[in-house]
């Protein structure tokens, strides 16, 4: 519960609240929550993908949308055909696919947003572990 509260506050700093927003992070809680389960995200999560897509509006124009997409999907893409151990097939389609919902500046927000989260998170673990 305490990851769907943090993660609400996170995406109306992205992204303005709206309806869609809600869903939007409904969607990201429950896909991030069975990728930690099993570490592995089952081929029925596109068609929710798809629909969130067209469902929720963005304020970012559409060119800039492709270009984030593309751009996200050839660095991941890269990423995953060079060290395939770090990044897996799903976070290369759910980059891409984040790229183009939210756009190049809310995209950048969004990873400085989930890599200081990942360094508290890395601090909290070593200081549980030395304790």
């Amino acid at each position: 519960m305490k990851t769907l509260f943090l993660m609400l506050i996170i995406t109306f700093l992205i992204k303005p609240f709206q309806l869609s927003t809600v869903y939007f992070v409904l969607f990201l809680y429950f896909l991030a929550k069975k990728d930690y389960e099993t570490m592995y995200i089952e081929k029925y999560w596109i068609f929710p993908s798809i629909l969130l897509l067209f469902f929720c509006s963005s304020y970012v124009p559409v060119l800039n949308r492709i270009c984030t997409s593309l751009a996200f999907l050839f660095v991941s893409g890269t990423i995953k055909l060079i060290k395939s151990d770090w990044i897996g097939s799903a976070d290369v389609c759910y980059l891409t696919f984040f790229g183009f919902y939210l756009g190049i500046e809310r995209m950048l927000v969004a990873l400085y947003i989930s890599v200081l989260l990942g360094i508290l998170w890395i601090l909290y673990k070593k200081t549980h572990l030395i304790n």
